[in-house]
């Protein structure tokens, strides 16, 4: 003869198995939180994303900010005059390509004869901003090889070196008394550095052959004088490319 079930549809003794059908219906009937993890291997796509949408040149805009305002300061405190090529192979050249007669190569100028430009067709051609509007751009030219090099080293060492070689690079007297001047040896160690974040080195993750050898040829045009830092290491990334062909019809021809 058959046991008469319990109310809850079980047999008598199944107290247990009553109560843990029981947990697990309220259970369903709950949001269960899991705990999330915070290493960066578990970020989701979106994460990751948001993240760069507070990135400017691969970095951290708050990084980037800083420097140019330190590049900027860095532009009015330095008030000497250096050498007469700071003017002579750019400004002079510049105010020449808009105010009279042409002079010189305009590759380098140009940058500043666009700016004379502008401030000319706008009647704000004033002497003041003649000579800071130029350095100013300087100035912002500097401050984005500065985060490149931050960036670089980040990537071929680790970032507690990184920050080791950007207060290096940012308390550089020399650099400092240099870098905001409108010469072409400070447009050519700009495009250097930022040459050299785009080139073929171990541990680099932004490597780009076409990129940097434009940014190579550009500073060859502006100043000749890099080809001594850049025949060897041109000779070094064909000598590691395993197919040269493709190398110098695809990327170093064109450029």
């Amino acid at each position: 003869m058959r046991r008469p079930l319990s109310k809850c549809g079980m047999e008598p003794g199944g107290g247990d198995a009553s109560l843990t059908l029981h947990g697990l219906q309220n259970r369903s009937h709950g949001k269960i939180k899991l705990r999330k993890r915070k290493s960066t291997l578990y970020f989701n796509t979106q994460e990751k994303s948001a993240r760069r949408r507070g990135d400017l040149l691969g970095e951290n805009i708050y990084l980037l900010l800083f420097t140019i305002a330190l590049r900027i300061l860095n532009c009015f405190l330095v008030q000497t005059s250096f050498v007469p090529d700071e003017y002579w192979q750019s400004l002079e050249v510049s105010h020449h390509m808009v105010f009279k007669e042409r002079l010189r190569s305009y590759t380098y100028p140009l940058i500043f004869a666009s700016i004379y430009k502008i401030l000319h067709l706008l009647g704000k051609d004033s002497v003041q901003l003649l000579i800071w509007i130029p350095r100013l751009a300087q100035a912002l030219l500097s401050a984005v090889a500065d985060v490149r090099l931050y960036s670089l080293m980040k990537q071929l060492e680790n970032q507690e070196v990184a920050r080791w070689v950007f207060f290096c690079q940012l308390c550089s007297w020399f650099t400092w008394y240099c870098c905001t001047r409108t010469l072409t040896n400070t447009m050519e160690t700009v495009l250097t550095i930022i040459a050299l974040f785009y080139y073929p080195l171990e541990g680099s993750k932004s490597m780009n052959s076409v990129k940097y050898s434009s940014l190579v040829a550009l500073a060859f045009i502006i100043r000749p004088t890099a080809v001594i830092l850049w025949t060897p290491l041109l000779f070094r990334h064909f000598c590691q490319e395993p197919r040269k062909l493709d190398l110098i019809l695809h990327h170093f021809l064109p450029v």
